[in-house]
């Protein structure tokens, strides 16, 4: 038996679950924490899992089934920074104001109090099409 491999027993015999597969081995996690009697801690122990990931996905799986046990996307699920009404001022401020690079768009920006970076001015630009010209005036002229 592989150290990723896991034996379980039932009442027609056993088979091996392979615990690289995350989808198997959630499921067969919350399939054993839902009919076994053993202390839930140490199901998820023997599927390499804490007590409380065993309890998010049973619950998952209560309301979602399949989809509750897949992986989610890591990181934020929406933009805090990029706004409609970031994004659109970024554009106006390049399209009146041509000469200005992703850097000094930032710095007007912050000016007016909104808190975005120069990356992420870029990433607007680039999304709407607009070439930018990647330069560091505001480092070179200080």
């Amino acid at each position: 038996m592989q150290k990723w491999e896991k034996i379980v027993k039932g009442k027609r015999g056993k088979f091996v679950i392979d615990l690289r597969d995350s989808l198997q081995t959630r499921y067969e996690m919350v399939r054993e924490l839902n009919l076994s009697s053993k202390p839930k801690e140490k199901i998820c122990e023997s599927y390499r899992y804490t007590r409380a990931s065993g309890h998010i996905y049973q619950k998952a799986w209560e309301e979602d089934r399949w989809e509750g046990l897949k992986d989610k996307p890591r990181g934020p699920q929406h933009n805090y920074v990029r706004t409609e009404d970031v994004e659109e001022r970024v554009l106006s401020l390049r399209f009146k104001q041509p000469e200005l690079d992703m850097y000094d768009i930032r710095d007007l920006l912050e000016k007016e109090g909104k808190v975005i970076s120069a990356r992420s001015v870029a990433r607007i630009l680039s999304e709407h099409g607009v070439t930018l010209k990647k330069t560091k005036k505001a480092l070179s002229q200080s």
